[in-house]
């Protein structure tokens, strides 16, 4: 796979990915049927749930995934003091910008009457100690859970290369982890399937790149095909009552592992900007998706009475809430790229509009 390819293809996975985590706080049946109860509500339910599980719910194993494989991609250990460094503009410097805007955006937005009910929070204490706990803990941002943990795996970078240099002995590290997921044995910091997800990704970098970059071909479409049928089979048993949690770390693992298999990265056109707002995109999606789900199932529950029309409200917004987060970040993105270039560099980690 030539190089170019290999870039546009990555991009292309962090855009699928971008747009599938949003599936997953864009559940809205709760706001939309206004307390109601019946057939109706619980098929919605099972649709919603359905395609945050199966779908968005692959997102940020497939994130991990993505970054770690760049990380390691090149690495040598002379080279960990320069990829640290990268990683604090693009990633550490973002976190800590992000969670900032959420903190004082919540104070601010709680104190006014107009959205407080849509913000849904009793006023937000100002002062250093709340404002370190929305740092530290992501706590008016949850959706940044995904990048507190990849700044753990960062720092320990050097710790898991070390752990899969060898071949054999990496593949024992990674059975240890899929052990320690099934016994549950998490230490939060970093999480065991984040954990794994990130030494899988690390161990294929060091010893598996040239199959992971090989040109696509049928047989790689082959052994895409395949990997979706055991992601299914794991979805099967992850939805079976007091499943083992493996077969859901499993199912996340093969899902994003044979959708990259499976994309013929010649066939695929030239990344476009709006395909690589992946860290903006993540950032905003939350607020978006809670403002447009708030307000729309107030709106709705106190104009429409049908139960029919509330409920198709609801799957309509749901199934198109990747699209309308997609033409905000956009459109805030070139704003902010275009008059405030130096904050549009600080929020997207360095990354460029163009």
């Amino acid at each position: 796979m030539r190089e170019e390819n290999f870039r546009n293809k990555i991009s292309w996975m962090m855009f699928l990915f971008s747009l599938f985590v949003i599936w997953v706080h864009a559940y809205n049946i709760e706001l939309f049927s206004a307390g109601q109860a019946g057939a109706l509500w619980e098929t919605a339910d099972r649709i919603e749930t359905i395609v945050s599980v199966a779908v968005g719910q692959t997102a940020v194993p497939g994130f991990f995934l993505l970054s770690s494989y760049l990380f390691f991609r090149t690495y040598r250990p002379e080279k960990l003091l320069k990829k640290w460094k990268e990683r604090v503009h693009s990633v550490l410097i973002p976190y800590i910008a992000w969670n900032s805007i959420y903190y004082f955006g919540y104070a601010a937005a709680s104190r006014l009457p107009s959205i407080h009910a849509i913000v849904g929070k009793p006023p937000v204490p100002l002062g250093f100690s709340e404002y370190l706990d929305a740092i530290l803990h992501y706590s008016y941002a949850p959706v940044f859970w995904y990048l507190y943990q990849l700044i753990i795996l960062i720092i320990l970078s050097p710790v898991i290369y070390l752990l899969v240099k060898n071949k054999l002995a990496g593949l024992f590290w990674l059975a240890f982890l899929a052990a320690a997921v099934h016994f549950h044995w998490d230490t939060q910091h970093p999480n065991t399937d984040a954990l794994f997800y990130y030494s899988a990704a690390a161990w294929a970098a060091v010893h598996g790149k040239a199959a992971v970059e090989a040109a696509w071909n049928r047989r790689r479409a082959l052994f895409g095909g395949v990997g979706f049928l055991i992601a299914a089979a794991c979805f099967a048993m992850m939805r079976k009552p007091g499943a083992d949690v493996l077969w859901t770390v499993l199912y996340r693992f093969f899902v994003p592992v044979s959708l990259w298999l499976l994309l013929p990265e010649k066939r695929l056109f030239a990344a476009r900007p709006w395909m690589k707002l992946s860290l903006y995109l993540y950032a905003v999606h939350y607020i978006i998706v809670r403002f447009v789900n708030k307000g729309a199932g107030m709106v709705f529950a106190r104009m429409f009475g049908q139960e029919t029309v509330r409920c198709a409200a609801a799957l309509g917004i749901y199934f198109l809430l990747p699209g309308v987060v997609l033409l905000a970040a956009y459109v805030s993105a070139l704003i902010l790229g275009k008059y405030f270039p130096r904050l549009w560099r600080l929020l997207s980690g360095g990354r460029s509009i163009q």
